[in-house]
């Protein structure tokens, strides 16, 4: 039996009354286990549930592991309007990120993970998922040099526009260009940020969010995003 500690990104309902669950490790990465009997443990008030930090118990050979037992570690943490749709995005993301790197072992990705989650009551919102993106791309090894034109492999210049192209970087874009498609071109002053991990700028935020949405889309797939929909539709009726 191994122990680790997880979190849980996310559960779906397994026969009559198991669950099959995904948790975040950091000796593990992204795992699998089949919980038996969870559901009579839910009817007990002890449902595994997200943003709660566990020590789980665990054995098997196969991708698919069995859940021998877990206990929680403290409480959860409490979020609530756009800080928890924001950690469901942050969990949906990371899930989506691991599921093709099942071997991925990386406990510095989970303390970033613990800490993004920690962060999202403290911080602005916008800040904490666009550093946890950034330090997601770093560990799966899609960092980009941010501040260099790789097709000229001169640094960027801070009043030029860019453009970004999957796997490459950015190359710099025409004034015509970047004035037809203003939502795929980058102002070089805020990729010098972005370099720099400074994002105090409102304009370097923003322009890191339509950015790294991109970066990201090779990793996590094309479908949208669940948390997004959500998010949209409680918007919706809130208005």
């Amino acid at each position: 039996m191994i122990k680790q500690r997880a979190y849980v990104l996310h559960t779906r309902a397994y026969r009559e009354t198991s669950a099959l669950v995904d948790f975040f490790t950091p000796d593990y990465g992204l795992m699998r286990c089949m919980a038996r009997g969870v559901k009579k443990n839910m009817s007990q008030g002890q449902s595994l549930q997200p943003f709660l930090s566990y020590d789980i118990f665990f054995h098997g050979d196969s991708d698919l592991k069995t859940l021998d037992k877990y206990e929680s570690q403290g409480l959860p943490i409490q979020l609530a309007g756009d800080s928890l749709f924001s950690g469901f995005y942050i969990n949906e993301l990371v899930l989506r990120a691991l599921r093709s790197e099942t071997d991925m072992q990386d406990e510095l990705l989970f303390e970033a993970y613990e800490q993004a989650l920690n962060s999202l009551n403290q911080l602005s919102l916008e800040y904490c998922l666009r550093q946890f993106e950034l330090i997601l791309l770093e560990h799966l090894g899609q960092s980009y040099e941010w501040n260099m034109d790789f097709r000229s492999a001169d640094f960027v210049e801070a009043d030029v526009h860019y453009g970004f192209f999957v796997e490459q970087g950015m190359a710099s874009v025409s004034h015509m260009y970047a004035a037809k498609n203003p939502q795929l071109s980058f102002y070089g002053a805020d990729l010098i940020n972005l370099a720099n991990h400074d994002l105090s700028q409102d304009s370097t935020l923003k322009m890191a969010k339509r950015l790294l949405r991109l970066a990201l889309r090779p990793i996590i797939g094309y479908k949208p995003l669940q948390a997004r929909e959500l998010l949209k539709q409680f918007k919706a009726l809130s208005n």
